[in-house]
C-alpha cells in the first residue's frame, strides 16, 4: 500500500512538473508565430519569474530537511536568483530578461544536481528536472533571440 502512494505522489510531481513547462512552450511558439505582440513573451516572462521563486522553494525546503547533507549555499544561491530575477523583470527589455531567465534556471539545475549529489533528493527527481530545465531553457533562449512573429 506503502509502494502505491509513493507512485501516486511521483506520478503528482512528475505531472505537475511538466505541466508547469507548459506555458513556456506556448509563451515561445506565440512569440515565433507573433501571436499576441509582446504580450506573449511578457507573460512568459512572468511565468518565468514565478516558476524560478517556486523552485528557489523546493531548494529551501531540501535545505530544511536534509540540512546535514547540503550546504546552506543553497538558502543563498536561491534567493540570489530569484532577486536578480525579480530585477529582471523591472529593468530590462522582455528579450534580455528571458536570457536572465534561462541563466536562473541553470543555476537553480546546478544547485539542484548538488542535492542529487549528496543524495538530499533521488535521481529519478534530477533527470527530470534535467529534462524540464532543457525545455524551459531552450523556450527562454527562443524568445530571447528569435524575432517576434519570425514564422507567422
Amino acid at each position: 500500500m506503502a509502494a502505491r502512494g509513493a507512485e501516486d505522489q511521483r506520478l503528482l510531481v512528475q505531472g505537475l512538473t511538466y505541466s508547469g513547462a507548459l506555458p513556456f512552450i506556448a509563451g515561445a511558439l506565440s512569440h515565433v508565430v507573433g501571436f499576441g505582440d509582446v504580450n506573449a513573451a511578457n507573460l512568459t516572462c512572468y511565468w518565468a519569474f514565478a516558476i524560478l521563486m517556486f523552485m528557489a522553494g523546493t531548494l529551501w525546503g531540501i535545505q530544511v530537511v536534509a540540512p546535514e547533507q547540503v550546504a546552506p549555499n543553497l538558502f543563498i544561491a536561491s534567493n540570489a536568483v530569484v532577486l536578480g530575477t525579480c530585477a529582471a523583470l523591472w529593468f530590462v527589455p522582455f528579450n534580455e530578461a528571458a536570457l536572465l531567465f534561462a541563466l536562473g534556471f541553470g543555476v537553480l539545475w546546478w544547485l539542484d544536481r548538488q542535492a542529487v549529489r549528496v543524495g538530499a533528493t533521488d535521481a529519478a527527481y534530477g533527470a527530470m528536472r534535467s529534462r524540464v530545465t532543457s525545455i524551459v531553457v531552450a523556450c527562454l533562449v527562443v524568445l530571447a533571440v528569435v524575432p517576434m512573429g519570425a514564422i507567422g
